[in-house]
């Protein structure tokens, strides 16, 4: 099975994950605002236990860190390239103001969590989680600093107050799993017995409770998803809008790492090519909807888009992947 054959039959699977929220969503089969309480669940706890038994139990070698840091270098830049190509079609659309800050942050930011961690560990196991989390801390190296700027320069607030979402839950499974490589790396000591014994009963306790993720991650898409209204032909009119901003995050923008790799030849390791170019090509992030409502943003704006970039990346991602087998 080629990888544009893996990733339909994933995308398929992701789907069938999204619809069950979407379901569960419009049948009102969870609590009032269950969105919120599964986002908070996966951000503090599902996930941190994802990343750092996944960094805790592989095996890195000095190539893995050497690509993981070239893909958080090309994370950061490409994020930012992303967010300076939004401002062409914001300024011909005539977009301002909120709006206009909600589509620079939905260009920039991807679903590099809820989306990426599935399809990347189904596509290239821990391996492919072990990578996009470099490509995480790029996205909120830069999310929880321009990215907040953005959601608040109508407002007033601290930049150390910006900065210090930088501390949270999952960087702090990342430096964990940082100090976990150090120790095996430097002193050996995974063949200790302090390590094996203990280890073993952490990781076969939270292994598995971190991959909950995966399919919360999804509910929580369709969740979103179903609070969206379309009530006719009109409202479908309304949003092609955001059909236009979600081709440049969805396609432009992955299209144009792609061409960045082709002409550095093989300069790049294949794994960052396809880390990085797939990571650009995820929708917009549900996080910039939850940013946008706390901030006094324009929250619909970041739903819909949402919304729109989300269908189509069931069609845009696998273009996505024939592009780098070429």
């Amino acid at each position: 099975m080629n990888e544009v054959e893996i990733i339909l039959k994933q995308i398929l699977i992701l789907t069938l994950l999204g619809v069950t929220g979407f379901a569960a969503g419009k049948g009102k089969f969870l609590p009032e605002n269950s969105h919120k309480y599964i986002s908070a669940l996966i951000l503090k706890i599902t996930m941190p236990f994802l990343i750092f038994t996944t960094m805790g139990n592989y095996s890195f070698t000095g190539e893995t860190l050497k690509n993981g840091f070239l893909i958080f270098v090309l994370g950061i830049f490409f994020i930012l390239l992303g967010g300076f190509i939004s401002l062409g079609p914001c300024k011909l659309m005539g977009i301002r103001e909120k709006t206009k800050n909600i589509y620079i942050a939905q260009s920039m930011f991807g679903n590099v969590i809820f989306m990426a961690y599935p399809l990347l560990k189904a596509m290239y196991g821990d391996e492919g989680i072990v990578y996009a989390i470099f490509f995480n801390i790029a996205n909120d190296a830069i999310l929880w600093t321009l990215g907040v700027y953005l959601f608040n320069r109508h407002n007033t607030k601290n930049w150390r107050d910006n900065l210090s979402h930088l501390v949270n839950p999952n960087t702090l499974a990342f430096m964990g799993g940082l100090l976990i490589i150090l120790l095996k790396g430097t002193f050996n000591f995974e063949n200790t017995l302090v390590y094996k014994s203990i280890w073993d009963i952490f990781y076969s306790a939270f292994y598995n409770l971190g991959h909950i993720t995966i399919y919360l991650s999804m509910i929580f898409i369709g969740l979103i998803l179903s609070g969206v209204r379309i009530q006719g032909i009109k409202d479908i009119f309304d949003r092609a809008i955001y059909l236009v901003y979600s081709l440049f995050k969805l396609i432009i923008v992955p299209v144009a790492a792609i061409l960045f790799f082709k002409a550095t030849g093989n300069f790049f390791d294949l794994f960052v090519k396809r880390i990085v170019a797939l990571q650009l090509a995820m929708p917009a992030s549900t996080i910039v909807s939850a940013l946008a409502l706390e901030y006094d943003s324009d929250y619909n704006a970041a739903t819909e888009g949402i919304f729109v970039s989300t269908i189509l990346s069931i069609f845009t991602l696998p273009l996505i992947v024939y592009l780098l087998t070429l």
